[in-house]
């Protein structure tokens, strides 16, 4: 098993990187941006900030130069102590991997940050949504989807929805049918595509795999 990647905790908050220290990987930390020059010229990674670090009256933390300059190939965990989604959208298109609560439990940080170590995204079941959304507003419409052709109709329509984070309640109003239609026909959409849950359906849908 490989050892865990060095961890770069940014925070001014000493009662925060106290906690964060008990993550267990010696972090280094730093209190300002600037630590992610010298992070990202020693060839490393991974990074967990606190975007509480923006000082009152300031922009916030992924709007300015630091950031905007060093973002890209650091894997970033971003965490806020107040996490609304449209923090996390606007973080993670200013290049974050991840999105959370910065007083998250130390095993859900860790396995967040090795979720993104990995090349991965890291989002809230919410957030996860929106993002879905967005992805699906920017596709084209013309022709059927690869993902589409061997479902029926009413499936592929279930399968959208699903692959929106819908709920199956939300399903069952939206099309007018029964939870239990909305779960046989995801069932029969999981065989037929191969996929084992919504969260493999949803990257289907959306081209992601």
């Amino acid at each position: 098993m490989s050892s865990p990647q060095p961890l770069l905790i940014l925070t001014d908050d000493d009662l925060l990187a106290e906690r964060w220290q008990g993550l267990g990987r010696s972090p280094v930390r730093a209190r300002n941006l600037e630590g992610l020059d010298t992070w990202r010229a020693a060839g490393h990674r991974l990074v967990l900030i606190d975007l509480g670090n923006a000082k009152a009256g300031q922009p916030p933390l992924w709007t300015q130069p630091g950031w905007q300059r060093n973002a890209a190939g650091l894997a970033i965990l971003a965490t806020s102590s107040m996490p609304n989604d449209d923090e996390g959208l606007a973080a993670l298109n200013a290049g974050a991997s991840g999105y959370c609560h910065s007083h998250a439990p130390l095993e859900t940080l860790l396995q967040a940050l090795d979720v993104i170590a990995s090349g991965e995204l890291w989002v809230g079941r919410a957030l996860l949504s929106r993002l879905l959304r967005l992805v699906d507003s920017r596709l084209p419409r013309s022709g059927l989807a690869d993902w589409a052709t061997p479902l029926t109709e009413r499936e592929r329509e279930v399968a959208h929805l699903a692959a929106l984070g819908e709920s199956n309640l939300a399903i069952a109003g939206a099309l007018g049918i029964t939870e239990r239609t909305v779960k046989a026909h995801l069932k029969a959409v999981f065989e037929k595509l191969q996929v084992a849950d919504r969260l493999q359906l949803a990257l289907r849908v959306h081209g992601v795999r």
